[in-house]
C-alpha cells in the first residue's frame, strides 16, 4: 500500500510489490463454495456503498436543486471526505444555501 501511493500503480516499484503480492496468493486454492460466499460479501459492501451514494446524490440534487452535472463533477475523488458537503455550501451558488440544510443528512 505504501510503495503504491508512493510511485503509483504504473511503477516499477508497484508492479514488483503487487506480483510479489499474487505470488504469495497463488497457492491458495478456494473451492467454489468458499469463492462464492467472498465474492457475495465483497458484492454486498459495493451494493451498499451505491445506496448510500446515491442517497447523497439524490439530497444533494432533488432536495437542494444542485445541478446533476456539477454533482457529478464534484463528488467523485470526495466521497469520504465528511466536510465536502460543507465547503460546497459556503459558496455563492445558487444552490448553497439548501445543501447547508442538507448538510447533516449528507454527512450522516
Amino acid at each position: 500500500n505504501k510503495v503504491l501511493k508512493k510511485h503509483g500503480r504504473s511503477g516499477k516499484e508497484s508492479v514488483a510489490a503487487l506480483q510479489a503480492l499474487a505470488d504469495l496468493f497463488m497457492p491458495i486454492k478456494l473451492v467454489p463454495k468458499q469463492f462464492d460466499v467472498l465474492v457475495e460479501r465483497v458484492r454486498g459492501a459495493l451494493d451498499r456503498l451505491r445506496q448510500q451514494e446515491r442517497a447523497i446524490m439524490q439530497l444533494c440534487v432533488r432536495d437542494a436543486r444542485m445541478p446533476r452535472a456539477d454533482f457529478l463533477r464534484l463528488f467523485p475523488s470526495n466521497e469520504t471526505d465528511q466536510t465536502w458537503s460543507g465547503d460546497l455550501a459556503k459558496r455563492s451558488t445558487k444552490w448553497a444555501a439548501a445543501l447547508g440544510e442538507k448538510d447533516a443528512a449528507i454527512v450522516a
